[in-house]
């Protein structure tokens, strides 16, 4: 027992449980018809939903296929014992890779139907697969140019929707949401402020339609390259913190504890995806 050496082998169990459920998982979504796919949809979900759009089906399909991905990926880097440190870790990466997109996938899905819990556990999967992925690279010093370019944009896409969705409701489709919101905060001193609740939700909803639009700027910029400065990344990732710290403030002003605490996670892995970004960009520099 003194010799053994258990740092190469503590990502192996987390592996192992990824293989299994991308596995399992994809191959039911990819399977499995219209009643499988609304299980899915409806995992958190409140009040169920009885149908979906149309064109989730191709999504759910895709989804499907990069988990079966990531297991055959997962499965080679395991027989390659890639988990030794100084080991090239390709097979690794990359199947953490595709976890990370399929995840952030499903995630868009479940956040259009306004499935809150689901969205909120699958942002957080998937920063958390950021940890995997930068546990593995500080262990594999053999850089991929390709992997390199591409790895962070799945955060894009994440904070996309994730920002972009609630802040166009509030914004544009502000005379169907606004009721609610209204009835929300009614007794609470935020229905007092000149102009009542309105004023507040609707400059909530500017930070979040703010954050698309820095993000569409940072990829024109082309900051998910190492060479590239971040700062409207960057910025992109302060006002996604902000914005759910002040949300988080809302709900607490009603007592709303679970949501206030819920929120406050997704400000506290959202300072996880920005710790990823600079620990990756510093070690490519």
């Amino acid at each position: 027992m003194k010799n053994l050496n258990i740092k190469p082998l503590i990502i192996i169990p987390i592996a192992v449980g990824l293989v299994f459920t991308m596995f399992i998982n994809g191959w039911s979504m990819l399977t499995g018809g219209d009643a499988t796919h609304l299980t899915f949809l409806n995992y958190y979900n409140r009040e169920a939903i009885e149908s979906y759009p149309a064109y989730y089906t191709p999504l759910m399909y895709l989804t499907a296929i990069l988990q079966l991905t990531a297991t055959a990926l997962l499965v080679i880097a395991l027989v390659k014992r890639e988990f030794f440190i100084n080991k090239k870790a390709t097979f690794f990466k990359w199947g953490i890779l595709s976890s990370i997109l399929s995840v952030a996938l499903y995630g868009f899905m479940v956040r259009l139907l306004s499935n809150h819990g689901a969205a909120a556990n699958l942002y957080y999967y998937v920063v958390l697969l950021y940890l995997c992925l930068w546990f593995i690279e500080q262990r594999d010093r053999f850089n991929s140019d390709i992997f390199s370019k591409i790895k962070i944009l799945p955060i894009y896409f994440m904070l996309f929707y994730t920002m972009g969705f609630p802040g166009w409701q509030k914004i544009v489709n502000s005379a169907e949401v606004m009721g609610g919101y209204s009835k929300l905060f009614s007794n609470s001193f935020l229905s007092k402020m000149p102009g009542g609740i309105e004023p507040f939700i609707f400059s909530i909803g500017l930070l979040e339609m703010a954050v698309p639009v820095l993000l569409i700027l940072s990829l024109v910029k082309k900051e998910f390259l190492w060479s590239k400065s971040t700062r409207l990344l960057d910025l992109s990732l302060f006002l996604s913190v902000s914005t759910f710290i002040i949300l988080a403030f809302g709900l607490s002003v009603i007592l709303n504890y679970p949501g206030a605490t819920n929120l406050i996670f997704y400000a506290v892995f959202t300072l996880g995806l920005y710790a990823y970004i600079h620990s990756a960009k510093t070690e490519t520099e």
